[in-house]
């Protein structure tokens, strides 16, 4: 090593300034090496410097007959060791005219205080004693005058209420720890320099040296960290933290800064101010492509950061707390996360900003293997970072819209609307995470995926949670389909039911006494198409049931829950798609419904309020009988879930006959009544979705056998179709309530 690029530091005590300088030498920050480390007393800072391989020397001054010769012994074994610059690292001995005479201008000190305020040894105490409300750190060429020479920097440090010297004087060494290194390189690179009593600094050089590698992170997970921290370690990274994660870190044994050391600043308010300061958002914003923002940089002695690791506070894990208050909830809103998120994202030709632990592992791979986080990297974790903090604001607008604003949280999909006159929210965001890529959509040349909404509650259905079998093939974009029709309606029947969809409309359904009997009257429905669908149980499934409908082929099958045995015979039909779905025995409740329409999102309450059978009016000479009337009211549950124009027709408790998606309604019931056969059309009854326009359409019915009709009338020809159910014979319920699905 030559001389212009080596260093002597001298020490007295325990040495934590010289195990900065060391730490940036190892980084390669520091512009050169310690060549010598030499000591005034036996100290543990020796000790230090011995054991990382460094030539030590103690001169005691007790050894000398006078403060000249131990001036001369010292300057000569400065000379000796050929070095550049002679660093002052807690060295307590005022050095004479032989060693400043030999290194003049090349002799620099830190001192804990700002000069000229409180020079000699007990500065910190003199500061406490001085009542002052900032110190700070001051590094200074050394000549004749005690703690005199010029000023080459200086950065202030808060006397806080209640410090004491141990308190003040952690947070002191860690601004010289900072501060001492940076005026080493530049002093060795020649960039900063004394003449005549003065200190210049060129800052365009100051800006072109080489930086260190500082990475800042604050996350809530703690999934990884230990793993991701040492790996940047490893890497020559300085780790900047806070709060959790630094106490995380130290941990698991790592060197770590505190946020607080880089802003001279304790957090504060309870932790609500910790990284809103001009040291950290400098650091993160400046754009290193521009020299301007270099040479700022330089000036204010702020070292720029190579990566931000941040994620946020569990906003949406406390909202579902069914107690948490107001203000608790309040305080999960992340401030300065959000901040140093949407900073790096925006600074991503600079800095990576990484959200996710998934991506700490091939971070590392990139950073061992290219040396530095690529561009294409930068720019996808930084639109990854756009997409979370826009998804966390909304979650909170959401949530804090019901909760301040009295209404519902109904800013997002999925939530209750709110009464009249602000039914439907002024702006709906939709908030969607991708649970899984399907293999194509409803055609091979059509790419799809099935998203979810991350506030969805498990009771919201099958899908609400992602897509997870319970064993078969990959889910399709159809299978999905069918499988949440198949459940919507198993959930709206009673008891003991069993559900076949094909296509989205109901092939089969059946209420009976057990399953085994509700899944043999659904699948008599329509056997044939059957074939190939995705069937819903009503309750758990047991082994028997199970073979009866591993008897079929079908493609999914959907149940609250399987007993082992189920599980054992599925199994053996490996392709077969089998889903748990408890939300099927639950309650439904009413949500916001969105789809895509033209260019548009179309947005409706989902039709699950459950019908008032007592309120429907018998608008025929004959009622129904009671017979009819519980076939009705399964018809007409049945029915909503058909998709318009609908006619069902049921008989015995199972449906028997479905026209589905007609462009006439007359149409529909001739497809119901063909579908039907003439051996089970007899003696069924007859639910129509919306009300019959023209009488035709019941007179088909009626004529194959019909006797009863369930409908919501409204139409300017009731009367007429009254009066053909009447001549008919038949029954007919009004129930003034319409079950268009489109």
């Amino acid at each position: 090593m030559s001389q212009s690029s080596s260093i002597a530091v001298l020490v007295s005590g325990t040495g934590t300034n010289l195990g900065a300088l060391m730490a940036a030498e190892r980084r390669g920050n520091l512009g050169g090496s310690i060549r010598l480390v030499l000591a005034d007393r036996v100290c543990p800072a020796v000790e230090h410097a011995s054991a990382a391989g460094i030539a030590t020397l103690v001169v005691e001054p007790g050894e000398y007959s006078s403060r000249e010769s131990w001036n001369v012994a010292v300057r000569d074994a400065l000379v000796a060791a050929d070095v550049r610059l002679v660093v002052l690292a807690g060295f307590m001995r005022v050095l004479g005219t032989p060693v400043l005479d030999a290194f003049e201008g090349r002799i620099l000190n830190v001192h804990p205080s700002l000069l000229p305020a409180f020079p000699g040894t007990d500065a910190i105490g003199d500061a406490l004693r001085g009542g002052v409300r900032v110190t700070g750190v001051t590094v200074h060429f050394v000549d004749e005058t005690l703690d005199g020479g010029p000023i080459v920097a200086q950065e202030a440090v808060t006397v806080q209420p209640g410090d004491d010297h141990d308190a003040l004087a952690a947070r002191i060494h860690t601004v010289e720890h900072r501060l001492l290194p940076r005026i080493v390189a530049r002093t060795l690179a020649g960039v900063t320099s004394a003449a005549e009593g003065r200190v210049t600094t060129d800052a365009k050089g100051a800006a072109d040296l080489p930086r260190p590698r500082r990475a800042l992170l604050s996350v809530s997970d703690k999934n990884g960290l230990e793993a991701l921290g040492r790996g940047l370690v490893e890497l020559g990274f300085e780790l900047v933290s806070t709060g959790g994660t630094a106490k995380a870190l130290r941990g698991a044994g790592l060197h770590v800064t505190d946020v607080a050391a880089v802003t001279g600043f304790p957090e504060m308010l309870d932790g609500r101010v910790k990284t809103l300061h001009p040291r950290i958002a400098a650091g993160v914003l400046a754009d290193l492509r521009l020299p301007e923002h270099r040479e700022q940089l330089a000036q204010a002695g702020i070292d720029p950061f190579e990566l931000i690791v941040v994620n946020l506070y569990r906003f949406a894990d406390a909202a579902a707390k069914p107690d948490i208050a107001i203000d608790a909830l309040i305080e999960e809103i992340d401030i300065g996360g959000p901040t140093l998120v949407r900073g790096a994202a925006k600074n991503h030709d600079s800095v990576a900003i990484v959200t996710d632990p998934a991506d700490y592992d091939g971070l590392l791979v990139e950073l061992r293997e290219h040396g530095s986080v690529g561009p294409e990297t930068r720019r996808r974790l930084a639109v990854e970072a756009f997409a979370l903090t826009a998804e966390y604001d909304t979650a909170i607008a959401a949530e804090l819209r019901g909760r301040l604003l009295g209404g519902s949280a109904g800013g997002s999909a999925g939530s209750a609307p709110a009464e009249e006159p602000t039914r439907m929210p002024a702006r709906l965001d939709l908030r969607l995470e991708r649970a899984m890529s399907l293999r194509y959509g409803e055609n091979p040349h059509q790419q799809a995926a099935l998203y979810r909404r991350p506030d969805a509650a498990p009771t919201d259905g099958p899908f609400a949670r992602g897509a997870a079998p319970l064993q078969g093939k990959e889910l399709s974009y159809n299978n999905i389909l069918d499988a949440s029709a198949a459940a919507a309606l198993a959930r709206d029947l009673r008891g003991a039911a069993a559900v076949v969809v094909k296509h989205g409309n109901p092939c089969g359904a059946a209420e009976a006494a057990n399953l085994h009997e509700a899944w043999q009257l659904a699948l008599a429905g329509d056997p044939v198409s059957a074939y190939g669908g995705v069937v819903a149980i009503r309750g758990t499934v047991d082994g028997m049931l199970a073979e009866a409908l591993t008897s079929l082929f079908l493609e999914v099958v959907i149940a609250p829950a399987f007993d082992a045995d189920a599980r054992a015979v599925l199994a053996m039909k490996q392709n077969l798609r089998v889903l748990e779905d408890p939300s099927i025995l639950a309650e439904p409740s009413v949500r916001l419904e969105v789809r895509s329409s033209g260019g548009g999102i179309l947005a409706t309450d989902s039709d699950v309020l459950p019908d008032d059978p007592g309120s429907w009016r018998t608008v025929t000479e004959r009622a129904p009988s009671d017979t009819e009337r519980r076939d009705l009211e399964l018809a007409w549950r049945i029915c909503r879930r058909v998709t318009s124009n609908a006619i069902v027709l049921v008989r015995d408790g199972a449906l028997v006959g479905t026209g589905a998606g007609q462009m006439s309604r007359v149409d529909s019931a001739r497809l119901a009544v063909d579908k039907a056969g003439p051996g089970r059309v007899a003696r069924s009854v007859c639910a129509s979705d919306a009300f019959f326009p023209f009488p035709d359409g019941l007179e088909v019915c009626a004529a194959a056998g019909v006797t009863a009709f369930v409908e919501p009338g409204g139409s300017t020809r009731d009367a007429e179709v009254i009066a053909a159910a009447d001549r008919a014979g038949a029954a007919m319920l009004f129930t003034g309530v319409r079950h268009f699905r489109h």
